[in-house]
């Protein structure tokens, strides 16, 4: 891992916010600029790492723990191998199982992670890069972040990007796009992106809940397992209530409902 490099970016980003800042954003009355910095500060630090998965796959993870992932985005960005995970609640479509790790995970595994303020399978199909002449690899290899550094400079988009520094939790576009320059897509463009290389163990401390929708939970083996080792290990258990398979909008409802009561 090259945290040289990953620093410089941070660096490097923290000072292009705020000269963007400076030049975009309205000037806010002292106190509520104060007390609206120190809520996003404090909402980017304690945002859970979330990664969500189709129920076909849940049974293995729930048996297994969270492997590396390797796909033809993965492979051509030179991300193959890693865990991928949102700072924010789930936003991957097509899933109706997930988990969230505590921000802890991320200060244990800062050696083998990393962040990019961006979805990094995003730059192959859904945005446009500032500069149509680079590469994505080039594009994504000057915003990656050091764990668990970027959550500064997440807490500063928060404040000085979106109308209130919630919206980014809950999934509202920013009213100034910023000084990256990523444009169209969707919430992929601004989300922040954790990635571990190898293997994430669901017991080693960092798991903070388990969405599962009731059916599942009460009748797959492994699903149901891990329900009752978070039973005896305090880890928190939400069955959702979806109404078919893939229903992505009940897990992301139950999931926002858990952050506001957590977190706000």
């Amino acid at each position: 891992m090259n945290i040289g490099r990953y620093q410089a970016n941070f660096d490097r980003l923290c000072g292009n916010l705020t000269a963007y800042a400076a030049a975009n954003c309205p000037p806010a009355p002292a106190a509520g600029d104060g007390q609206r910095a120190a809520r996003a500060k404090t909402l980017s630090e304690s945002l859970f790492l979330a990664h969500s998965t189709a129920g076909a796959k849940f049974a293995r993870v729930c048996r297994e723990g969270l492997k590396g992932f390797t796909g033809s985005v993965e492979e051509q960005m030179g991300t193959a191998g890693h865990v991928f995970f949102y700072v924010s609640p789930f936003r991957y479509p097509s899933t109706d199982c997930g988990l969230l790790f505590s921000q802890s995970l991320e200060t244990s595994r800062r050696e083998d992670g990393l962040a990019s303020p961006f979805d990094s399978g995003s730059l192959l199909r859904h945005c446009t890069l500032p500069d149509k002449t680079a590469s994505p690899q080039d594009f994504l290899a000057t915003h990656e972040l050091p764990l668990p550094d970027h959550r500064h400079y997440l807490g500063r988009c928060m404040d000085k990007l979106f109308g209130d520094p919630a919206d980014y939790v809950k999934g509202i576009e920013p009213l100034l796009p910023g000084p990256i320059g990523l444009t169209d897509g969707d919430h992929r463009r601004w989300t922040h992106e954790v990635r571990i290389k190898g293997q994430v163990s669901l017991k080693d401390g960092h798991l903070q809940a388990v969405f599962a929708p009731k059916a599942f939970s009460r009748r797959i083996p492994d699903i149901r397992r891990l329900f009752e080792w978070c039973l005896e290990t305090g880890v928190d258990r939400i069955e959702v209530d979806g109404n078919r398979e893939g229903d992505f909008e009940a897990l992301q409802s139950a999931c926002l409902a858990y952050i506001s009561r957590k977190l706000y």
